[in-house]
């Protein structure tokens, strides 16, 4: 890419301002092919010297949000389910949450019955009212009132909240469908109705329909490590913490879960330099996973006028998520992530630049106009680290500079 790029990514590594990175790039002509990877697979100190490649095995947490839509929007495809259909009648549980509205004077919850259907649509955008209770200070304060422990991201169930999506996810909604936008569980909740409506194994569905057709090999981009061959749990990629004393990233403990459900909104386990060829084959509308009919809702923004509000309101004054956000761009959600629909602040990046990212600093974009698309990976708390961000944008920068 450049050597400038790729010193400042090296001196990153080496002076443990990031634990480790692999950036990929790729332009829809074929002159962009671009791999770099820096750094030890983990910190552990007792850890063998393995260096991170484009097939070590990332922990991708919300980069598992694509890979499920793609999954329904399969079955969108093959009129299995309608993208405006009520899809309550495959999850009961789901069907039986009520609205939370507030807590009484003595903190007990509040809540009202769902008037509104809850769609495919609203699921896959985040308009369902389905939030997160991390990311909710009134979900945290209705999990306290009720006695329902808060998740410990990283750790095992029950820490975790819970090994099925009914039991991890099993909370009130925040507004009726519809009405308003909250980051959380609609694509854990959507990812359910796969094994519903196909009766086929999550993990099976998926690599069938949306892996194996762009060359991803069985086990390199899965929801359960540890179906496969044991040699992938040593390239597991070692998550880090900032310290926020010296600034340093230091090795933290993480455990997996091989016996949970499949959870499409957090759950997946793979390589980036594998991520990236779902990315390319979106990006060059080769028909390979959707047909370009279907591939169109991924760069069509599909929420409603009043979520739509909520949305740019939620982005334009608070800095929560992972990746690189520009104020004075308008956004919308399309069935695969974060939307830019026009505005000044759009920079060297097109209308219909799609992106979204995972809770350990890992990010992608598609930039169909422009014809590319990328990956940053790392494994890094705290979640929206600063210093990650800078150098997302260094690699972002560096690669349109290429174009």
């Amino acid at each position: 890419m450049t050597p400038e790029f790729e010193a400042r990514l090296k001196k990153a590594v080496d002076e443990r301002v990031i634990p480790a990175a692999v950036v990929l790039a790729r332009d829809k002509s074929g002159k962009i092919d671009y791999a770099f990877s820096y750094g030890p697979v983990t910190l552990k100190p007792d850890a063998s010297p393995t260096q991170i490649s484009p097939s070590s095995m990332f922990t991708m947490m919300s980069m598992t949000k694509l890979i499920t839509s793609l999954c329904l929007l399969k079955l969108v495809e093959d009129k299995v389910v309608e993208l405006d259909e009520d899809v309550t009648q495959y999850v009961p549980t789901l069907a039986e949450q009520p609205i939370l509205t507030g807590f009484d004077a003595d903190g007990r919850p509040m809540y009202k019955e769902r008037t509104n259907p809850i769609t495919l649509r609203r699921l896959l955008t985040h308009s369902a009212g389905n939030g997160y209770i991390n990311m909710s200070d009134d979900l945290r304060k209705w999990a306290l009132a009720t006695g329902r422990p808060l998740p410990v991201p990283l750790r095992h169930s029950p820490l975790s909240g819970g090994m099925s999506v009914d039991s991890r996810f099993n909370y009130p909604l925040l507004f009726e469908p519809g009405e308003g936008w909250v980051y959380g569980s609609g694509l854990d909740w959507a990812g359910r109705l796969i094994e519903k409506l196909t009766g086929a194994f999550f993990d099976d569905f998926m690599y069938e329909k949306v892996l194996e057709p762009v060359g991803v090999p069985r086990g390199a981009v899965t929801f359960h490590p540890g179906r496969f061959d044991e040699p992938l749990f040593a390239e597991m990629v070692g998550t880090a913490r900032r310290n926020p004393d010296t600034g340093k990233v230091e090795f933290i403990e993480t455990e997996y879960d091989t016996d949970n459900e499949a959870f499409g909104g957090e759950g997946l386990y793979g390589g980036a330099g594998e991520y990236i060829k779902v990315l390319h084959s979106i990006l060059a509308d080769d028909g390979k996973i959707l047909t370009p009919q279907t591939a169109k809702y991924l760069f069509e923004g599909l929420l409603e006028p009043a979520p739509r509000e909520a949305l740019n309101v939620n982005l334009h004054t608070t800095d929560w998520a992972v990746g690189i956000i520009p104020r004075n761009v308008d956004y919308d959600w399309s069935a695969g992530g974060l939307l830019s629909t026009g505005g000044v602040g759009l920079g060297h990046r097109k209308k219909g630049f799609l992106q979204w990212s995972g809770a350990l600093n890992m990010s992608w974009f598609i930039d169909r106009e422009s014809g590319i698309c990328g990956v940053f990976g790392t494994q890094l708390l705290p979640v929206n680290d600063p210093k990650v961000k800078e150098l997302t944008k260094d690699f972002e920068d560096a690669i349109y500079s290429k174009l």
